[in-house]
């Protein structure tokens, strides 16, 4: 075979292999906006996209359709009505909520849940963190939004190696940490996430990578020059409005 040839041969085939990456990604675009753009989701959820950039988000950690995903601390549904859509009816997302949800035989969110059929693929579970465990190689991702300083709550009193090890356990090899939270004073304390309930991302770095992660990226969407890290999140001058971090985690 002539060099000619071979090299027309090679451009065919590179062509070939980005169009095809590029339908799927266009593929996988179109399911996350069509998530989004739901007119099931409650008003309530879709009202904060804006702040939120769920898009976004989502698109950067690489969800698909059929992935199973752990949406921790579920309460109100606001990543797992989308992620139910983007995952579809061959993928699972488990709404994480603490004991006293299932408990209560009126929960508004476990009704959504039961009635809603866009929510067909969202099973509910009730544990506490230091209870909470999930079968090995189960998941495809886990997502932690707006929690990850909860680990340091003093009420809570969490035994942080051992949640962060039970998410490694229960993740599939390569599957997925999405980590976003509120960002503390840089080289702040962990007890920030009792006394302002946010944290400094070197410690989440710190702590996922001790724990057998691999920091896989950050996106800066969420980010906001002009917050006061010092304020509690429930100030109202930054309710709302917080500096967010939103890192990806690899397990190996």
């Amino acid at each position: 075979m002539n060099n000619k040839i071979l090299k027309s041969l090679l451009i065919c085939a590179t062509a070939g292999l980005i169009s095809g990456a590029n339908a799927f990604a266009q593929t996988g675009d179109a399911n996350i906006d069509a998530a989004l753009n739901n007119p099931n989701r409650m008003e309530s959820n879709s009202s904060r996209d804006d702040a939120r950039k769920p898009g976004d988000v989502i698109k950067f950690m690489g969800v698909e359709a059929g992935d199973t995903v752990l949406d921790m601390v579920s309460n109100g549904g606001y990543y797992a009505e989308i992620l139910a859509g983007v995952v579809g009816e061959n993928g699972r997302v488990i709404a994480h909520m603490f004991p006293n949800a299932g408990m209560d035989p009126d929960n508004e969110y476990a009704a959504y849940i039961r009635k809603s059929k866009h929510m067909n693929n969202v099973i509910p579970i009730y544990a506490s963190f230091n209870s909470l465990d999930v079968k090995e190689n189960s998941l495809d991702y886990v997502f932690l939004i707006q929690n990850f300083h909860d680990f340091y709550f003093d009420r809570f009193d969490v035994d942080v190696d051992r949640i962060l090890a039970m998410y490694k356990k229960a993740l599939k090899p390569g599957g997925v940490m999405a980590v976003i939270d509120h960002q503390a004073v840089e080289g702040a304390p962990s007890t920030t996430g009792t006394t302002v309930h946010r944290i400094d991302s070197a410690i989440v770095v710190r702590e996922m990578e001790k724990a057998g992660f691999n920091f896989a990226g950050e996106l800066d969407v969420l980010k906001n020059t002009t917050d006061d890290p010092t304020k509690s999140v429930f100030d109202p001058a930054v309710r709302g409005k917080t500096s967010r971090f939103v890192m990806k985690f690899t397990n190996p």
